[in-house]
């Protein structure tokens, strides 16, 4: 049954791909007509045409915890997460009892999880006729995005998580404490003014503006924790340090991510099978080059996922699809009121009618 379901939503990916191209080429066609016959009505003034896209996939990655993403999944959406766990923790020497896995061994298997999961429910909205025209990948969700839209082979995926493992062996290894927070409350500008004269830019960075009200910081551990007592005291709604013991999003990474960076230099892309908007500079990535960017980008890059979200509504975008199986996403994200970020539950309570 996983089998024949899950070659059922390729065959549906494949068609649909190749008549959103022919639908595509025709629009292309028509608006050069127009910008021949009628140049004042045309889109672009420099005479390129702007493809309009109606319906964006959004991807978190590494964030959630396990069991708060499999009590979201169908019993068949459950089979085929455990057909593709199996697949990975076996070539990876990972234990199928999650509790065998130790030290980092552990903390990989609890990575893997929310790769399987986006996968898993991915292919599920992609078998419901539920078709992106284009994606966002939110920190790791770049790495998990590249892999379903098919730039990279999900092994590929998977292999790019382990290496995150010889970061922390290199951060434990000098000794160095660093972390991860949350704050709620303030917008990002607000935030970066408030820090400007209390941190320096090696000690904590803004690692990306998520809403108008939620922010995630990055930096050194002390640092991190004396910036959440400071924004509490200045009212915020919520600020909590994320114990990462790692500070993603932040370029001191850099030094840590040479296995991270080689792989993703080493490995062979291929042209998205939808595009992606850059949270890094709000970019359209469609080409190789750009797609393996993103990811070199990804560990030591602060991100605006806030302004990637603006940019695709720019695009034409109304329906978000939040592709975590447990809809993390849409808890930090914000778009306008003329659009909705849609969850896995939303679709499978039957919230969602194509």
């Amino acid at each position: 049954m996983v089998l024949q379901s899950r070659n059922r939503a390729e065959l549906i990916e494949r068609v649909y791909h190749d008549a959103r191209k022919m639908i595509r080429y025709a629009i292309r066609k028509f608006y050069t007509f127009c910008q021949y016959i009628y140049p004042h009505q045309c889109p672009n003034k420099k005479g390129a045409v702007d493809i309009m896209y109606n319906r964006a996939f959004l991807f978190n990655g590494i964030g959630s915890k396990p069991e708060k993403l499999l009590e979201q999944l169908t019993p068949e959406m459950m089979d085929r997460y455990e057909t593709y766990r199996t697949e990975a923790f076996t070539r990876l020497g990972l234990e199928l009892d999650m509790y065998k896995n130790t030290g980092y061994s552990a903390k990989a298997a609890e990575w893997m999880v929310p790769f399987l999961c986006d996968r898993v429910v991915y292919e599920y909205l992609i078998g419901k006729g539920i078709v992106p025209d284009i994606g966002a990948g939110y920190s790791s969700g770049i790495v998990s995005a590249s892999a379903c839209f098919g730039s990279i082979r999900h092994e590929d995926a998977h292999d790019i998580v382990m290496t995150h493992l010889s970061m922390f062996r290199g951060l434990q290894e000098k000794g160095i404490k660093l972390d991860m927070g949350i704050i709620i409350g303030f917008h990002y500008d607000e935030l970066k003014e408030f820090f400007s004269d209390k941190f320096s830019s090696d000690e904590l960075v803004i690692g990306s503006g998520n809403s108008d009200f939620h922010v995630m910081i990055s930096g050194r551990a002390e640092a991190v924790e004396k910036a959440i007592g400071l924004c509490l005291n200045e009212g915020a709604i919520k600020a909590f340090t994320m114990n990462t013991g790692t500070a993603f999003h932040h370029p001191l990474m850099e030094q840590y991510s040479t296995e991270y960076i080689s792989l993703c230099n080493k490995l062979e892309y291929k042209e998205p099978q939808y595009p992606l908007i850059s949270v890094f500079d709000n970019t359209v990535l469609k080409t190789v080059d750009e797609v393996r960017k993103e990811n070199l980008l990804n560990v030591c890059t602060p991100m605006r996922w806030d302004l990637a979200l603006k940019k695709l509504e720019e695009l034409g975008v109304k329906e978000f699809f939040d592709v975590s199986a447990n809809g993390a996403i849409k808890k930090f994200s914000r778009v306008s009121r003329s659009c909705r970020v849609y969850t896995l539950e939303d679709v499978v309570g039957g919230g969602y009618t194509l």
